[in-house]
Order: C-alpha cells, then sequence, then structure tokens
C-alpha cells in the first residue's frame, strides 16, 4: 500500500508494514521509552572505538555524492569520525545518540557546523529535529528496535525529516545485525517492501551500502 503524503511539515503517514519473515515480532512492546540495549555500554558507547567496516563503506560511499549547500542527519554518531570526515563538505551536520559518553565526545570537538542531540529515532520525538535533511545516514535502522509500533514510528519520522529527493543511507551488515540476536533482521528485499508503504524508493548503492530515496508526494 502506497501511503498519500503532503509536502508540509505536518505530514502524517498511516500505513501498517508487513515482512513475512518478522513473524516473531510484537506488534507493540508496551515501552514508555522504546528500543532493546539501551543500557549496555558495549553497544551504545562507540565513542572511543575504531570507525566499524560497515560504516567506513558508508562513508566511503557518501564521498562520492555530497555536495556543500546539503544538511547531513547522523543517526547513532559513535565517534563522529562522520562527522570529522565530511563537516568541510557539506553545510550543516546534525547527529543523534542515546549515549551520554558520544554526546560528550561530539561536543568536545572543533567542528563547527556540527550538533549532537540525545533522541531517540523510535520515539516521536525524533521528527521534532528543525529542518529537512538531504541525507540521513542510520546502519543500524532496526537493531536496536522492540516492535512494530515503533518501528513504523522511526519510518514516520525519517519520511518527515528527509526533504523529496534525499537519501536514507544504511549498509547490509548494520541492517542484519541486531541487539541479543533478536528477529529483526532487514534485507534490501525489505527496504523494497518499506518503499511499497512509504515515499520512498529503494536503491543500491555499491554491494553493501543501500538508500531509501524519498519520493515527491
Amino acid at each position: 500500500m502506497k501511503t498519500s503524503v503532503s509536502e508540509s511539515d505536518e505530514m502524517e503517514i498511516h500505513t501498517v508494514l508487513e515482512l513475512a519473515h518478522w513473524s516473531a515480532v510484537p506488534r507493540s512492546c508496551g515501552q514508555d521509552v522504546p528500543g532493546v540495549g539501551r543500557h549496555n555500554p558495549r553497544v551504545m558507547d562507540l565513542s572511543q572505538r575504531a570507525t566499524t567496516e560497515d560504516q567506513q563503506r558508508i562513508e566511503d560511499a557518501l564521498q562520492q555524492v555530497l555536495s556543500s549547500n546539503q544538511r547531513l542527519l547522523h543517526v547513532g554518531v559513535g565517534n563522529s569520525s562522520l562527522a570529522a570526515r565530511f563537516a568541510s563538505r557539506v553545510r550543516q551536520i546534525v547527529g543523534t545518540t542515546l549515549s551520554e559518553a558520544e554526546h560528550r565526545h561530539a561536543l568536545s570537538l572543533p567542528i563547527e557546523n556540527y550538533r549532537v542531540e540525545m533522541l531517540n529515532k523510535y520515539a516521536p520525538e525524533m521528527a521534532s529535529l528543525d529542518g529537512h535533511f538531504d541525507v540521513l545516514v542510520d546502519n543500524n535502522p532496526a537493531s536496536f528496535c522492540c516492535c512494530l509500533d515503533h518501528f513504523e514510528t522511526m519510518l514516520t519520522s525519517y519520511a518527515q525529516l528527509i526533504r523529496p529527493g534525499g537519501i536514507m543511507v544504511t549498509d547490509r551488515e548494520g541492517m542484519y545485525w541486531c541487539y541479543d540476536n533478536g528477529p529483526m533482521r532487514l534485507r534490501f528485499e525489505d527496504l523494497q517492501t518499506i518503499a511499497r508503504c512509504y515515499p520512498f524508493a529503494a536503491e543500491q548503492m555499491t554491494s553493501h551500502v543501500f538508500a531509501l530515496r524519498r519520493l515527491a508526494a
């Protein structure tokens, strides 16, 4: 089902996403604060760890597409290597994290056009970010998700935050990895299913890096 979407900032999407291999995923988790693994520093605090291979692949793919007038949103900033690499190439980079250590590390960096917010991408508050973005990077879109409702909340926020023609970029490895071996693994075929429910088109940028391109209404 393709959803009709307005161009206004108050856009709403009402849809039901169905992925056959997510049969074990609950419709609703009942949590006030969505997500799993939030209190595990091993996976939540990457501020002092080396950039992972899948994140490096995303950055290498972005090297070919970024331009100086673009705004970039990095969901899950980790060690802020993306901002350090590309801040001079774009108009602004905004990042989000749930880790206070990652937030402190980002604030300590001398990058003028980089700011980081403490936001939960699976919560409605994610859509409160100001303006629209040309590129949204999320290497683990479902890896820490708890239920279908909160995953759909994230997709709705992303559709609101990305301008028409903009892209959400992710990597095969990050999509497939799930915290505590959870059931919400994603494949490229799942991005194609998402694109039938939300205003996106699924694209393959490289052998491992994929994108959802935001369509006009």
